[in-house]
């Protein structure tokens, strides 16, 4: 063996994160580890099941970009209002961890009692109304900062107080863990503002889950009242709705109805009071002939061919 002799090392290939979304084929691969996350109990329950696969995936793919277990992205990542956001506790790690910055350190200082003011708008769109209202508080203020390892500059980010809160309608919302928990919510609120200034990059743009609760707007489910429209309330019930609609209605009233048929006339037979004269069996009045065989016509009849006047003048003569 001589010296000049290389020796060949084969070195060991680099491990090479997923990228879920980058080709088919880790696409592929991305689903079949995301199989064995969606079947596990330790993982929250929007990535249980094969239906949640979808959401397993983008959980697989953001731990990539951040370099980070998916286990962790699926523990810390919540959505709020349809929008995914941080756990504040999760921002303040990956800063740290980031290996950026030295560890994330707060300033805090009391204020004391302070009168505070916030402006609320009430009415409906076009024609809202504002009006002031003012509270006492214990005013605290807290600011993040750390220091950058490739510089060595002292990096602040934005100074988060109570009135800071009461201002921008935090901190006395229904349920709001400003009033029991101040400083904590304090320090929250600077480390994400800190994230948000230095490392955009880390969070994906997205906010924390305490921001996402505080910004939310408030939805009133309380039903509403039934309103009757003044415009509508007069109108007949078969009243017809739509152009169509309407059309036809029209063109069924422009049709000419059929007349009705005359009543037929009733003629009432009205008995008579007296005794009929004589009369064959054809009806007909035997007014000449002798009834009674005395020679004289039938009494009380009169003579159907005299129309003459009263005095006798003029007589009807047959011929």
């Amino acid at each position: 063996m001589t010296t000049g002799q290389a020796v060949a090392l084969a070195t060991p290939p680099s491990h090479r994160a997923i990228s879920v979304f980058s080709s088919e084929a880790d696409f592929a691969a991305g689903q079949r580890l995301c199989k064995a996350l969606t079947s596990s109990n330790l993982v929250p329950e929007n990535y249980r099941g094969e239906g949640n696969m979808g959401n397993a995936l983008i959980a697989l793919d953001m731990a990539n970009r951040m370099q980070i277990p998916p286990i962790m992205v699926m523990q810390n990542l919540n959505v709020i209002e349809g929008r995914p956001s941080w756990a504040s506790q999760f921002i303040i790690a990956a800063l740290n961890a980031c290996g950026l910055f030295s560890p994330i350190r707060f300033r805090k200082e009391n204020l004391g009692e302070q009168e505070v003011s916030k402006t609320e708008w009430s009415g409906p769109k076009g024609n809202r109304v504002s009006r002031v209202v003012k509270a006492t508080i214990v005013n605290k203020v807290c600011t993040a900062y750390a220091t950058e390892k490739a510089t060595g500059d002292v990096l602040e980010g934005p100074t988060v107080s109570i009135a800071m809160a009461v201002a921008e309608g935090w901190y006395f919302r229904p349920g709001s863990k400003w009033v029991t928990m101040d400083d904590l919510m304090l320090m929250y609120r600077s480390a994400a503002f800190f994230g948000k200034l230095y490392a955009p990059h880390l969070l994906n743009g997205m906010t924390t889950a305490d921001e996402a609760m505080d910004m939310a707007a408030i939805k009133d489910i309380t039903p509403a009242a039934e309103v009757v429209d003044a415009a509508t309330e007069g109108k007949p019930e078969g009243r017809p709705r739509g152009v169509h609609a309407a059309m036809a209605a029209a063109k069924a009233a422009d049709k000419p109805k059929p007349k009705a048929k005359p009543a037929a006339t009733v003629i009432e037979a009205v008995a008579a009071s007296e005794e009929l004269p004589p009369h064959d069996a054809d009806g007909v009045v035997l007014e000449d002939e002798d009834v009674d065989g005395d020679g004289d016509r039938a009494a009380g009849a009169d003579d159907v061919f005299d129309l003459g006047d009263a005095e006798g003048e003029d007589d009807y003569s047959p011929s």
